[in-house]
């Protein structure tokens, strides 16, 4: 394998290592903390960069490797009604080493995309797990002001309700006294009226007295 193919096949090693680092089961705080390190890092920001650089190379074997394989298709359809044993065997052997470049670059191609898109999706899924724990901490902040309201609800409700015992009692002897004044109103009343009809018969009677005095 020559030494462009050779490390083609070592970045597709790369990157099924990295695949299935990145969907092993880790703790979340270990791969939250991973992956902010690689979409946040300015150094992986420069590996990235590389990165595209190299990918840009390998497709560019992978359309190579691809027009290889034509043609390789091409000379056989040419070769073997022509052409002897020795000729077959090499045109099969530069068939096998075009196929496998092309497979090659194209899978590291291929996985790079599917590489790509994982570790986009794992990092969004990261984001809305941290935007679940704001919300449940928010939850249960809004839960604790909840209860707390509540209670100052219900501790008001029974303010209302002392004080609204207070104002019965109140009223009660709001009533209790009116009533008392009422009746001392009529007593008075009535002992106005007696002392009325007292002075009426005291002069009554000297009236009477006066005209007995008279006739004797």
């Amino acid at each position: 394998m020559s030494l462009p193919y050779t490390m083609v096949f070592t970045l597709l090693m790369t990157e099924m290592v990295v695949f299935i680092f990145l969907i092993l089961p880790l703790p979340f705080k270990w791969r939250r903390g991973l992956l902010k390190f690689l979409a946040e890092s300015p150094f992986m920001g420069s590996v990235q960069y590389v990165m595209k650089i190299v990918f840009i190379f390998v497709f560019i074997l992978f359309i190579d490797s691809l027009n290889r394989v034509i043609k390789v298709e091409e000379i056989k359809e040419n070769t073997y009604p022509h052409h002897g044993h020795g000729a077959e065997t090499n045109v099969a052997a530069r068939r096998f080493y075009a196929q496998r470049n092309m497979y090659l670059t194209g899978f590291t191609l291929f996985l790079s995309l599917i590489l790509n898109r994982t570790f986009f999706l794992i990092l969004d899924l990261l984001k809305s797990e941290e935007k679940m724990e704001v919300i449940k901490k928010q939850a249960s902040q809004q839960s604790k002001e909840y209860e707390r309201v509540l209670e100052s609800e219900t501790k008001l409700k029974k303010e209302i309700k002392d004080l609204s015992e207070i104002v019965a009692s109140h009223a009660g002897a709001k009533r209790d006294l009116e009533n008392l004044q009422k009746q001392a109103t009529q007593q008075q009343k009535e002992y106005l009226r007696m002392a009325d009809e007292n002075n009426a018969m005291e002069m009554k009677l000297l009236g009477t007295k006066s005209e007995l005095k008279k006739d004797i």
